[in-house]
């Protein structure tokens, strides 16, 4: 199986206040809530990037976190990827638990078929 199929991944187009937004349902509220920060070409390639500096050095010991706009942060290890949804709250209590921790392999999958979504996708609006 894919990891699109895995995860019951379905990209797809809402209109909201007369403006159209690129949008991701999966089984993780988390994923889906942290790729609407990625709605650009340049933003996407970014997170692409560091993941794949993280999985190119497995020696590397520490995590990259990787902060968005909308304050949320991804802590990007080699084996595993933990998604936070608030960073004031992880940044007073670094154990606080993930709102959801994949694999950083299946991560990686995941943005790149974004990035294609959100560089050519238009699969009409979503309900």
């Amino acid at each position: 199986m894919s990891i699109i199929t895995d995860y019951k991944i379905v990209f797809g187009v809402r209109k909201i206040h007369e403006m159209n937004f690129k949008l991701m349902s999966s089984t993780s509220p988390s994923l889906d809530a942290i790729f609407f920060e990625f709605r650009t070409i340049t933003s996407c390639d970014s997170l692409i990037r560091m993941i794949n500096a993280v999985l190119d050095n497995p020696l590397q010991s520490e995590d990259v976190l990787f902060y968005t706009q909308g304050l949320q942060m991804l802590k990007i290890g080699y084996s595993e990827t933990k998604l936070y949804h608030d960073t004031n709250k992880y940044d007073a209590n670094p154990n606080i638990a993930p709102g959801d921790v994949l694999p950083t392999a299946d991560l990686r999958e995941i943005v790149k078929a974004w990035r294609n979504f959100v560089k050519d996708g238009n699969t009409g609006l979503l309900t």
